[in-house]
């Protein structure tokens, strides 16, 4: 059976000579990046595919000529073109995270500059609407309001992790009725979310540890912390991790660490525990972002320092590298679809 290719989405930070959102397609067989387009626009830090929609956060200072952030959503047709539906702002600066909800219907950000998350409603075609909710950290917060993660828990709750208080922090996302939070031990420097049914992961920027969390926010306050473990074996000086990201059937969970430039591979246990499975080291420097396949077959990482993309093929909890790069200047954030997923939405917009 010939296996069908893949789209790929790399945004970057507007440096070096880039040319904003570069648009790729992965051969399916051989898993080979080839640039098909690029896009233009500013300090695309974070992107996401919503099945209609490519959105990318705008992780800048201004946004449409105005002192904010905001989020964009592109249409996007097999040949890798990009074309801009819809963009709303984000009610802070440096938007650095966006995250869609299982049923479709919500794209949430979160901005690092003012500490708020933001959820802005989505039409039947997956364009973004004005905010429905901004939600400011409480004022006892202190004058550090920042946020670095933001993922949604089901359809009901989001999660944020915020430097601020140094907390995984729980929304109700109707209304932004806080639920809960966790202060991680030790004021670590928090980074990132991966939310899997109703267990919670977060990940400390440095040092490089994971939380794993059972939640139950329906129960007001109830958050188990069930295992803290280490992205990596040995105890470095510096991780500076920077993303989180499951495979699509659950199994396998993915961190980056951009002091050593590695991808640490975890196998999830049943009860949602992680193992340790695979450090690999990167053939190039600071792993900023990475997306993975929608079927689990391969990832794609962004070597932010030495402007390049690099593939690995995911086989038995492996990882393990095709020898493909592409070079792209200063990537900081990647998406993936199926090709073949781009041309039924296409047909359904015309």
């Amino acid at each position: 059976m010939v296996k069908k290719d893949y789209l790929a989405f790399i945004g970057t930070n507007s440096v070096r000579g880039s040319q904003g959102i570069y648009s790729l397609r992965l051969d399916g067989e051989t898993l080979r990046p080839e640039l098909l387009a690029t896009h233009q626009v500013y300090n695309s830090g974070a992107l996401t595919w919503g099945g209609r929609r490519l959105y990318a956060a705008s992780e800048g200072m201004t946004f449409k000529g105005k002192a904010d952030g905001g989020a964009h959503a592109f249409a996007c047709d097999a040949a890798g073109i990009l074309t801009e539906t819809s963009a709303q702002r984000s009610f802070g600066q440096r938007t650095c995270a966006i995250a869609v909800d299982p049923r479709g219907k919500n794209l949430y950000g979160a901005n690092f500059y003012q500490g708020t998350w933001v959820a802005w409603p989505l039409d039947e075609n997956g364009d973004l609407l004005p905010a429905r909710l901004s939600v400011a950290p409480p004022e006892e917060a202190g004058p550090f309001r920042a946020l670095h993660c933001v993922e949604a828990i089901g359809d009901d709750y989001v999660a944020v992790i915020s430097l601020a208080e140094c907390a995984l922090v729980v929304y109700r996302a109707s209304n932004g009725e806080r639920v809960t939070s966790f202060v991680f031990p030790g004021h670590p420097f928090c980074r990132y979310l991966a939310v899997r049914d109703r267990m919670i992961y977060a990940m400390m920027q440095d040092p490089g540890d994971i939380y794993v969390f059972r939640s139950d926010p329906e129960k007001k306050g109830v958050l188990t912390l069930l295992q803290t473990i280490s992205v990596q074996e040995q105890p470095l000086a510096h991780y500076a991790t920077t993303t989180l990201r499951f495979t699509s059937d659950g199994a396998l969970l993915i961190a980056a660490a951009r002091e050593n430039s590695t991808l640490t591979l975890f196998s999830v246990q049943a009860d949602g525990t992680l193992a340790r499975k695979q450090i690999l080291p990167l053939p190039g420097q600071a792993p900023r972002d990475f997306a993975i396949t929608p079927d689990g077959r391969a990832v794609v990482t962004c070597l932010q320092k030495t402007d390049e993309i690099c593939v690995h093929r995911i086989e038995s909890e492996t990882l393990l590298d095709t020898g493909w790069k592409l070079s792209i200047p200063s990537p900081a954030a990647a998406a993936i679809t199926m090709l073949d997923e781009t041309l039924r939405s296409t047909r359904r917009d015309t």
